[in-house]
C-alpha cells in the first residue's frame, strides 16, 4: 500500500486476482487509482488489457510469473520490474515445459529486486540475465511508522487472534485453543473471507459456539469463536489481541507475514510451515520474539504458556518490540527505486 500511495500522482492501474482483493482495493483507494482484474494469461486477454490502459511501466509483486503478460509487455515496450522478488519452491521445481516458459519470460524483465541472495540466484537459475537481478531486501521485513492505535473492534472484549487461516487449519487452531484453556474469546480471520460460513459450520459440528462478524459486529455472550469474515480489519484486531497466531503455517501453505503482527508488538506463534517468510521468522526467532509450534500438541502447549500468564506474554511482547525497532526501512528504499524507474522511463519516452 505505501508503494501505491507513493505513485498515485503518476496515475496507477492496480490489478488483482480475487473478489476480496478487489473489494479491499476499492475500500483503500476508491477513485484515486484504477482497479481492474488481471486477465488470465492468454495472448488475446492480456493484449486487450494493455491496449485499453496503455501502461507506461509495470511493477510485479513477488512471484507473479505470468509468461504471456511479460511477453506482451516486451512487445509493447513496457518495462517490467519485479518488486520483492522471490521464487517459491513450487515454481523453482516446475516441470521442464513450464521452466521453458518462465525462462523466456524472465529474459524480458528490466529489473528484479530480489528479497535475498537465494532468491536472486533462483531468478538467475531460471533464466533472468545476470545484470538485471539485484538484492534489495524483503519489503515485508521492514520497519515503518504504524498508524495510531485503532478503536477496539469488539468494544473492549479481550480476545486471542488467529489471522490469515486456511482450510484444514481452523479446526486444528480451535482444538489447540481449547486444549490451552485460553479464557479469552478466539477470533479467527480467514485468509479468504467468503469461507466464513463453512468454517462456522465445521467448528459448530465440533461442539463450539460460533458467531460470524457479518451477522453480529459484537459476538453474543456465549460465543466461543468469532469468525471475522470481513475485509480491511486485520490491523484493528492485531492492535488489540492478547496473542496472535499467524495462519498458513499449520498447513503446507508457507505462512504469512509475521512482521505485520510484530509491528503491533504482540506475542506471536506460528506453525512449522513458514517457507514463504523464512527470513522474517528466523529474524524474530533469533531475537526470542516468536514461538514456533511443530504440531497441534506443541501449539496447545505454547498457547497455554503465552495466554495463561502475563510474564511469558510480556517477555515475548518486549522482544517483539525490540526486534521491530531494529528493522531497516525497506519500504522507503523500494519507494525510491519505483520513483527512479518511473522517472527514467518518462525521460526516455519524453
Amino acid at each position: 500500500m505505501p508503494l501505491i500511495k507513493s505513485a498515485v500522482r503518476y496515475g496507477v492501474l492496480v490489478t488483482c486476482n480475487t473478489p476480496d482483493a478487489y473489494r479491499l482495493a476499492v475500500q483503500k483507494w476508491g477513485d484515486s487509482v484504477t482497479i481492474h482484474y488481471c486477465p488470465l494469461d492468454y495472448a488475446w486477454s492480456v493484449r486487450q488489457l494493455l491496449r485499453h490502459y496503455q501502461p507506461a511501466v509495470s511493477f510485479i509483486i513477488e512471484t507473479e510469473l505470468w509468461p504471456e503478460l511479460y511477453f506482451q509487455c516486451a512487445e509493447h515496450s513496457i518495462p517490467v520490474h519485479i518488486i520483492n522478488g522471490r521464487i517459491s519452491n513450487k515454481t523453482y521445481q516446475a516441470n521442464f515445459l513450464l521452466r521453458l516458459f518462465y525462462r523466456r519470460a524472465l529474459q524480458t524483465v528490466t529489473k528484479v529486486w530480489a528479497r535475498n541472495s537465494e532468491d536472486r540466484q533462483r531468478f538467475l537459475d531460471m533464466g533472468c540475465p545476470l545484470d538485471r537481478a539485484t538484492v534489495v531486501g524483503s519489503i515485508k521485513m521492514t520497519r515503518q511508522e504504524t498508524r495510531a492505535t485503532p478503536e477496539h473492534p469488539l468494544l473492549g472484549i479481550e480476545f486471542s487472534l488467529a489471522v490469515s487461516t486456511h482450510a484444514s487449519e481452523e479446526l486444528v487452531i480451535a482444538r489447540a485453543w481449547r486444549a490451552a484453556s485460553d479464557n479469552h474469546l478466539l477470533v479467527i480471520i480467514p485468509r479468504h473471507a467468503q469461507r466464513g460460513a463453512s468454517i462456522a459450520r465445521l467448528l459448530e459440528e465440533n461442539g463450539l459456539r460460533v458467531t460470524l462478524r457479518t451477522e453480529h459486529r459484537i459476538p453474543v455472550s456465549d460465543t466461543d469463536i468469532l469468525i471475522a469474515d470481513t475485509t480491511g480489519e486485520v490491523d484493528d484486531f492485531c492492535a488489540h489481541a492478547k496473542l496472535i497466531f499467524m495462519g498458513g503455517s499449520m498447513v503446507k501453505h508457507g505462512g504469512h507475514n509475521v512482521i505485520e503482527a510484530a509491528a503491533r508488538g504482540k506475542a506471536i506463534i506460528v506453525g512449522p510451515h513458514t517457507d514463504n517468510f523464512k527470513d522474517e521468522v528466523e529474524y524474530l526467532r533469533s531475537r526470542g520474539a516468536i514461538e514456533i509450534a511443530e504440531n497441534e500438541q506443541e501449539l496447545a502447549s505454547k498457547w497455554a504458556a503465552v495466554s495463561g500468564g502475563d510474564s511469558a506474554r510480556h517477555r515475548l511482547e518486549a522482544a517483539t518490540i525490540a526486534a521491530y525497532r531494529n528493522l531497516p526501512n525497506r519500504v522507503e528504499e523500494y519507494i525510491e527505486l519505483v520513483a527512479e524507474a518511473i522517472d527514467l522511463h518518462h525521460t526516455k519516452t519524453a
